[in-house]
């Protein structure tokens, strides 16, 4: 009976040992992340603001440094980057149709989520704001996920994408209004056109009446 205690006691002993373990191992490192993470967070937010204001600026060379060399950057319309000099040459051409300045607004949904101490994903709603050539201005409603990673020190960009309501499309809207108001012009015109030459040939016509 004396042995039998002694063997439980020791079973007792070792599955406490087993759980302190477990707690220690687990609460080590969520003490170290937790004393990191704010300052984790605030270099989340400055890579942040630098890909934003890149965009707004289009200067390219403050965010290549806060991009992963691995980066993704997934477009509205589907369009995959890897490399930074594409997606300025994608962004840039942008401007090159009625569009005369793009300016976005960022808003994180909720504190962003550590999948790992070097790994972390935010996610949230944006307006992009388009500027037309022809003096007006649309919004554009969008969600964005971004998924940064601890790189060299540097919470860096690995994967960006966008998506909006693609019924909700401002740069065809304008673009549909700027096709109806030339074909109206354009009918407009053509109406114009054949009364002035109904009208010089009913002159004409009677003019030769008179004269016979």
């Amino acid at each position: 009976m004396t042995k039998q205690k002694q063997t439980s006691g020791y079973r007792f002993m070792q599955l406490v040992c087993s759980v302190l373990l477990v707690l220690a191992i687990w609460n080590l490192p969520q003490c170290a992340w937790a004393d990191a993470s704010q300052q984790d967070i605030n270099a989340i937010i400055r890579t942040r603001e630098m890909a934003l204001e890149a965009i707004n600026t289009r200067d390219f060379s403050k965010i290549e440094p806060y991009l992963h060399p691995t980066f993704t950057i997934t477009t509205v319309d589907n369009q995959v980057f890897h490399k930074v000099q594409d997606f300025e040459n994608y962004w840039n051409q942008q401007f090159s149709t009625s569009i005369e300045k793009i300016k976005m607004t960022l808003q994180v949904d909720t504190p962003r989520r550590f999948l790992s101490p070097e790994i972390a994903v935010s996610y949230g709603d944006a307006i992009t704001t388009f500027y037309f050539r022809d003096g007006n201005a649309a919004n554009m409603a969008m969600r964005w996920t971004g998924v940064l990673q601890k790189f060299q020190e540097k919470w860096t960009i690995q994967s960006l994408h966008f998506s909006s309501n693609l019924l909700n499309n401002p740069v065809l809207n304008n673009t549909k209004l700027a096709d109806r108001a030339i074909t109206v012009a354009t009918g407009l015109g053509s109406f114009l056109l054949g009364a002035v030459a109904m009208l010089l040939w009913g002159r004409s016509r009677k003019q030769r009446t008179e004269s016979v």
